[in-house]
């Protein structure tokens, strides 16, 4: 099926779309969730709920061309893992911890780190962090977008992914140094 049949089908509660619309985008939706929460039990049940709220509410919404379901799709995704961080009182953001400055360089070998590695050190990233690095660097949202959503300050925002930064810098300059060794 086509993605508009599909949402048609969908919006008149036809169960072979809507297994086709699940079927077609729980993978994405799995690994935008997982990025934010860390965790496949959480993100499964983050996803029950998406799901559901995208089955319950595809009718406002509005093609607005190209995309524009799987921006929506991937909106209610990060909307609903966010919502689990706060209920679960696991998101907060570090105001006073030190950090390093932005200019630190990856160099001396960085470049060759495997997508693995990558991911585990996001994994162990403190939630404030991962959170605000994801929506910025990941999702494309602005620091004014990300505080309305996180109902932070946008000074908050720019500090979180600063700090996200530059713990995945040291984690690296760890890694490398361990590996020199």
């Amino acid at each position: 099926m086509k993605e508009q049949e599909i949402i048609s089908g969908c919006k008149q509660h036809n169960a072979n779309a809507q297994r086709c619309l699940f079927d077609q985008y729980y993978r994405r939706s799995f690994h935008i969730a997982f990025r934010y929460l860390a965790n496949h039990h959480d993100t499964e049940d983050v996803l029950s709920i998406a799901f559901t709220k995208i089955f319950k509410n595809i009718h406002q919404f509005e093609n607005r061309g190209e995309g524009s379901f799987q921006k929506w799709l991937s909106t209610v995704v990060i909307n609903e893992a966010i919502r689990f961080l706060k209920s679960k009182k696991e998101l907060f953001f570090q105001e006073d911890q030190e950090y390093l400055t932005l200019n630190a360089s990856l160099e001396n070998g960085y470049d060759a780190l495997d997508l693995e590695e990558v991911d585990q050190i996001l994994e162990n990233m403190p939630k404030g962090y991962r959170t605000v690095f994801n929506l910025f660097g990941i999702e494309g949202y602005s620091h004014k977008e990300i505080a309305k959503m996180l109902h932070i300050n946008e000074n908050t925002s720019k500090s979180q992914l600063s700090k996200a930064r530059n713990y995945i810098i040291q984690k690296l300059k760890k890694k490398n140094s361990h590996a020199l060794s």
